[in-house]
């Protein structure tokens, strides 16, 4: 069957400027320079006739083109680690970690870099499908995966980050929730999913009436409160886009008792390297911890 798809090096580049909102980022990422980062981004535009990213001077912003192609590319990509691992697991690689991009980019990433500093030699596979209903521990060293923080610990789970949820909002949508509060009630609340309804928790209330969105991908839940299409639960990897001003959290109610878990398969013995990088990770976070 033929197929008449844009050259599979441009969706590379373009999941990886979209997930970081940054062709900088990008190309370091994958090695390239941002030139050719943004001739690949324009190439796809023209490709498909559609623009994917909003520029400006500092920051580019994906569209809502943008966001569905990042989406739907980030889940072949998935759908594809998760059959090559069953095909090879962790075939060719030091440590095989799973996290989502949101925790990758966020979280992960600078300490991976910092752990390969002081030991170069490492190779290091990252799979994005630890939320696939397929997911198993049986095929990574390390999982980082969102759950419940506030209990005892299963045989799988070597350390819990707990990170409280709050509310967050572009400026234009927190300013006005600060000055009526009242129309709180009648704001698009942004949703990962609706299995398990943390807004319910939040507002403390047995239902709500406001309209939702569901948006499963969190980088791309991200740019929709950017770009003010609601309220979203954010945790403190969002520090950059509060920091910055970007997103704004308009309320002091938290919800705790959630956070990050990291896992590993706990019935296979632990490869020597993978071992290693998992104590520095853990040791990195208890140094580190005051910065959530």
């Amino acid at each position: 069957m033929k197929h008449h798809l844009p050259p599979l090096d441009s969706f590379k580049v373009f999941e990886a400027a979209g997930k970081h909102l940054s062709f900088s980022k990008a190309a370091d990422e994958l090695c390239l320079t941002k030139g050719a980062v943004s001739y690949q981004i324009r190439r796809l535009e023209q490709d498909i006739d559609t623009l994917l990213f909003r520029r400006t001077v500092r920051q580019v912003y994906l569209t809502d083109a943008g966001q569905l192609l990042l989406h739907s590319i980030q889940k072949v990509f998935q759908d594809l680690n998760v059959a090559l691992a069953q095909l090879n697991p962790q075939s060719g690689y030091d440590v095989s970690i799973a996290a989502t991009t949101y925790v990758a980019a966020r979280w992960l990433s600078p300490r991976v870099a910092k752990f390969l500093e002081q030991n170069p030699e490492t190779s290091i596979q990252f799979d994005h499908s630890v939320n696939n209903g397929q997911f198993s521990l049986d095929n990574v060293d390390l999982a980082v995966v969102w759950g419940k923080c506030d209990g005892p610990m299963d045989i799988h789970t070597l350390m819990q980050i707990p990170m409280p949820l709050f509310p967050v909002g572009n400026p234009g949508l927190a300013n006005s929730l600060q000055q009526q509060p009242g129309s709180l009630k009648h704001t698009t609340l942004l949703y990962e999913n609706r299995r398990q309804d943390l807004w319910l928790e939040w507002f403390g209330a047995a239902t709500l009436e406001n309209p939702i969105q569901v948006i499963e991908d969190a980088n791309v839940r991200v740019q929709a409160a950017i770009d003010g299409q609601g309220l979203m639960l954010a945790d403190a990897m969002m520090q950059t886009e509060l920091t910055s001003g970007l997103l704004i959290a308009p309320f002091e109610k938290t919800i705790s008792g959630y956070g990050y878990l990291l896992k590993s398969a706990g019935t296979n013995p632990v490869r020597t390297t993978a071992a290693a990088m998992i104590n520095w990770l853990m040791q990195d976070f208890e140094a580190t911890s005051e910065a959530f």
